[in-house]
């Protein structure tokens, strides 16, 4: 099913890189959903007629690797499970069709807002050198002397930007998830992501999911990852995300 989905976005009206980089969103809402793949024939219609898709040298899906970093107690998974409100995560990714890779620290610093540091790098990173120790250091007050890479993550994406050039829409979909024992696949879930304006008076995709009882979840790449690989970590303020998943897996 999903793969007829993907066939019908290659009929969909092309938008370049350059004009989805007009899109910037700086002040902006962000939203989550969990969905199965079955789901998204039903979405295509909103799509079809409220979205133009990304389109790069003819290619509408794109290679997303990212490589977590945690210290050895998971410090950074545990904040976030104990809703430390100044958390932070570490990542290197990389865009595989354009060979483009970076190192990122994302600092959440309210509820609504997370500051993003960005460095490009010549290759995805592996390891945490000294100069990047400090740099990750820079954003906590915690000690952070133990910093390594803890679980690798791919995906594909398909982004989308609506008709007014107000809102972008990611789906990420073949999850998987691998550290140096175990790797993880979940090829039914999609994560829809909505990064929108908040002039932005009416969401066509927002009010599709909600037309059709579908709520809004948070989900992290990372958290999950973790929680895949590593079944028993401490997980209790994670438990509904969980239980979704669970459900929408059946």
């Amino acid at each position: 099913m999903f793969n007829k989905f993907l066939n019908n976005v290659s009929s969909m009206s092309p938008v370049s890189l350059l004009e989805l980089d007009t899109v910037a969103l700086q002040n902006r809402i962000d939203s989550k959903y969990v969905l199965h793949e079955n789901e998204m024939m039903t979405l295509f219609p909103c799509f079809l007629e409220n979205y133009k898709v990304l389109s790069i040298d003819g290619l509408r899906s794109f290679t997303y690797e990212n490589n977590y970093f945690d210290t050895k107690e998971l410090l950074f998974y545990n904040d976030h499970h104990n809703g430390y409100a100044h958390r932070i995560k570490v990542r290197s990714r990389k865009y595989v069709e354009s060979n483009l890779c970076y190192f990122e620290i994302k600092k959440k610093e309210n509820i609504n807002r997370t500051n993003k540091h960005r460095v490009l790098l010549d290759n995805i990173a592996s390891e945490i050198n000294e100069e990047k120790q400090d740099l990750v250091q820079s954003y906590t007050r915690k000690s952070l002397n133990d910093l390594k890479l803890i679980l690798k993550n791919n995906f594909k994406r398909i982004t989308f930007v609506n008709n007014n050039f107000t809102e972008r829409v990611t789906i990420d979909f073949n999850l998987q998830f691998s550290d140096t024992d175990n790797e993880v696949n979940y090829k039914s879930i999609i994560i829809l992501e909505i990064k929108q304006s908040k002039t932005t008076q009416v969401s066509p995709i927002v009010a599709f999911l909600k037309e059709n009882n579908t709520r809004e979840h948070s989900f992290s790449k990372y958290i999950f990852g973790v929680i895949a690989l590593q079944p028993d970590m401490k997980k209790n303020n994670f438990l509904p995300i969980i239980k979704n998943l669970n459900k929408i897996q059946q």
